[in-house]
């Protein structure tokens, strides 16, 4: 009997393509709670998508302090001044096109401040022992009319200039200078900003949260900023400044970072007309390109070479500069794995004032109390900042307020409970400035309220940039109240006595109402 051979191939792809279809729709079916149960969302493709920056970042990147390193690294720059001193190599190359004219301020006095004193004032802790701190230094210098360069390092809390858009508008209006601050080149991922705009082309960036993706003769290479971009002929990255305050698009001058092995060629265009050619030599450390002309855009195009660029700086006048440092992910460890050679020679280039510290929502998970581990390497990430950044104070922010979802809907974590102490103490043992953010966050009834009134997003972590300007009011008026009452001291008055009634001291006039809030006057120009 002849067996006759059936082709069941078709039968094989219709169960193939019932599969994948199967496979399809449970991806479309969303999270559930069944009997109790909950389901979880399908995705067929999860191990096949490349890891974006917020998976990343997810990553825990477990940095450690290396003092003897850092010493090393360190000792290096010495050696790396005595040959920018020559001019073959400087470590700055000038190109003023149009010199600036700063206007000089008038001298501040105290009746020219209206710092604000209501139920939602936080002061600053100083825990510096000294007579004269270094937060005293830098509000002098405030108050004197000098240049100021803060950096404010953060996590995803401030990422795009949420919170430090409103906080340099603040110093800005009443201590004078303009611009945006610092802005990285090239990036693994896209943010927005309203601050500035970037545009980015032929680069390859490097973060410190993807140590894998970093080559070593890179690795020590990174400014505290967290982020690296390597470029080639060819590339090119493009700043422009917005004008959603009144001082970010009158800049002045520009700076960008760079670092040039090689012999390379470097093209700077102001305003997409100015243009300006560097040669330059090669040489294993940071070089600054700075520009003096009305600045609202600027492009750095690589001619030749192989260049190493951290980012650029729009700013002008003088007064305050405010750097956002943020790294999304971050509990602060990373600035263990920056350069600490590049950060002594950037500082030296741009002489930073102040360095603000805002973390450890990153560094909490739910039901954890004991924060321990966390106090001790804040205490090694002043450390560390305070030898690679010698003249600067410190300010750490508390931690904000962050709720989670589970049974029964979304719950507090406390962390300002638990988490606030661990920082006071860190702020306490290594003698640094401390301020209570979530003091404030928990004025508006916590993230929760800040979420009911659209100032935060739904995850219950995150503010925007609504929230931001609501948490930067507080801060700003903390550092001006500090530069009122020494410009009090100063004139010799009796600080009692001069207080408005909105700014009288607890318990002097308690029939005040205390919640009617005091605009912060600009301060008028002129030139001399």
């Amino acid at each position: 009997m002849k067996m006759e051979n059936k082709d069941y191939s078709l039968r094989s792809w219709c169960l193939l393509l019932a599969v994948i279809v199967g496979v399809a729709a449970l991806s479309l079916v969303p999270a559930a709670n069944v009997f109790g149960l909950e389901t979880e969302e399908v995705d067929i493709l999860a191990d096949l998508r490349p890891m974006d920056e917020t998976e990343a970042a997810a990553v825990p990147v477990d940095y450690v302090a290396d003092f003897e390193h850092l010493e090393s690294q360190l000792a290096t720059v010495e050696q790396i001044n005595s040959d920018s001193l020559t001019a073959k190599n400087p470590a700055r190359l000038e190109w003023i096109a149009y010199e600036e004219s700063i206007p000089q301020r008038e001298m501040l006095r105290s009746d020219m401040i209206k710092p604000n004193r209501s139920s939602k004032t936080v002061a600053i802790e100083d825990y510096d022992t000294a007579k004269f701190t270094r937060l005293d230094r830098f509000v002098e210098k405030l108050i004197n009319g000098e240049d100021v360069r803060i950096a404010f390092l953060g996590d995803s809390f401030i990422e795009g200039d949420i919170l430090t858009q409103d906080l340099r508008d603040e110093l800005q209006r009443t201590f004078g200078g303009r611009g945006v601050g610092f802005v990285p080149c090239a990036i693994p991922f896209e943010i927005h900003r309203m601050s500035v705009r970037r545009s980015v082309s032929g680069w390859t960036a490097y973060s410190l949260m993807n140590t894998g993706g970093i080559p070593a003769s890179y690795r020590d290479k990174f400014f505290m900023s967290g982020y690296l971009a390597a470029g080639h002929r060819g590339s090119w990255a493009r700043w422009q400044s917005t004008d959603i305050f009144p001082t970010l698009d009158s800049c002045s001058r520009a700076r960008v970072l760079v670092t040039c092995r090689d012999e390379s060629r470097i093209e700077l265009v102001v305003n997409d007309t100015l243009k300006h050619r560097y040669n330059i030599p090669g040489a294993d450390y940071v070089r600054e390109l700075y520009v003096e002309a009305p600045v609202k855009s600027l492009k750095i195009n690589v001619l030749s070479g192989n260049v190493l660029c951290h980012g650029a700086s729009l700013e002008g006048g003088q007064g305050v500069i405010v750097d956002n440092m943020s790294i999304r992910g971050n509990s602060g460890y990373t600035i263990f794995g920056s350069g600490a050679a590049v950060n002594r020679q950037i500082d030296q280039l741009w002489g930073y004032d102040l360095i603000v510290l805002e973390y450890g929502l990153n560094g909490m998970q739910p039901g954890q109390r004991n924060f321990t581990k966390f106090q001790g390497k804040l205490c090694d990430m002043i450390a560390y900042i305070k030898r690679c950044f010698p003249d600067a104070a410190i300010l750490v922010l508390g931690v904000s307020d962050r709720w989670i979802k589970g049974d029964g809907g979304w719950k507090p974590m406390n962390s300002v409970e638990i988490m606030t102490p661990f920082q006071r103490q860190a702020s306490k043992q290594t003698g640094v400035a401390f301020w209570e953010m979530g003091k404030v966050i928990l004025s508006y009834g916590g993230i929760k309220g800040f979420v009911n009134n659209g100032w935060a997003a739904g995850d219950h972590i995150h503010i925007n940039f609504k929230g931001g300007a609501r948490v930067a009011k507080p801060l700003a008026d903390a550092i001006i109240l500090r530069a009122y009452d020494m410009l009090v001291e100063r004139e010799g008055k009796i600080v009692d006595m001069v207080y408005p009634l909105g700014l009288s001291p607890e318990g002097m006039y308690p029939k005040i109402n205390t919640e009617v809030e005091t605009s912060t006057e600009p301060l008028i120009f002129a030139i001399e």
